[in-house]
């Protein structure tokens, strides 16, 4: 089993859930700071204890054997102002910092596409911040690989793309020249779920922030709520990672596990 910490935890839709359904993870903590994604991951995560703050949180090494996260998208999505790390939401530094303290065998990450062109701050090169990531995992002692996903090929109600990067110790022994690159492996998996997305209606990526308020009337996008915890859930389903993505990592993650020597 390795021990998984996953921060940035929205409603633990994502990766935490992911851990549970693909097996060979035991999910020791999970970090968000909004109270209401807090009281989603107690509900569903009975007894794991819930950290509120990436940026004030402190790991030791050894505390997990993966660090997974979805940090939010808002600095890189090419729908926004792109300011990188000059906007206040942004997380992955923080993130980071955590990789480089407490050193696990592997690290997990999911973001907008966006994330690969944006600059660091304003105005400086785009690809910047993707490179200054890349730099700081290999100063941590990781190597690093990342594809982008086509969700609909997943079944996810939405269509849209996806990053996700995996980060992989050099401290392990892993048999690198028997592995089989990402993108066969994770082609493989497109071409048996790859009737899953014509046999259901497709909608545009912000469908899924739809939510059923106590009325039992569905709110659109949009449309104002007059009622907190629906524009709570609205939130929260707007930044939510669905499972069958996450599994695409911890299934790579388990793979390149199985070759340590």
């Amino acid at each position: 089993m390795l021990r998984q910490i996953d921060l940035c935890s929205g409603v633990g839709a994502g990766f935490p859930l992911a851990g549970l359904i693909t097996g060979g993870f035991k999910l020791q903590g999970l970090c968000e700071i909004d109270s209401f994604c807090c009281g989603r991951l107690c509900d569903r995560f009975p007894g794991v204890t819930i950290y509120r703050d990436v940026r004030e949180l402190w790991l030791r090494p050894g505390d997990a054997d993966i660090l997974s996260s979805s940090p939010p998208c808002q600095p890189f999505t090419v729908e926004g102002k792109r300011l990188g790390s000059a906007d206040p939401r942004d997380c992955i530094g923080a993130v980071l910092r955590h990789v480089r303290r407490s050193q696990p065998k592997f690290f997990v990450l999911e973001n907008v596409p966006g994330l690969l062109s944006a600059p660091i701050i304003p105005g400086a090169e785009p690809g910047t911040y993707f490179r200054q990531i890349l730099r700081e995992l290999h100063g941590s002692g990781y190597d690093a690989e990342w594809i982008v996903v086509p969700t609909a090929q997943y079944g996810t109600l939405w269509q849209g793309e996806r990053l996700l990067l995996v980060a992989t110790s050099r401290s392990l022994k892993l048999l690198w020249k028997r592995a089989t690159p990402w993108y066969d492996q994770i082609r493989s998996e497109s071409e048996e779920a790859g009737d899953i997305a014509e046999k259901r209606s497709l909608q545009p990526r912000l469908a899924r922030t739809t939510v059923r308020a106590a009325s039992g009337v569905d709110i659109a996008p949009g449309v104002p709520s007059g009622n907190s915890i629906t524009r709570a859930r609205r939130a929260a389903l707007g930044n939510c990672l669905d499972n069958r993505l996450a599994q695409i990592a911890l299934r790579r993650v388990l793979y390149l596990h199985s070759l340590c020597t």
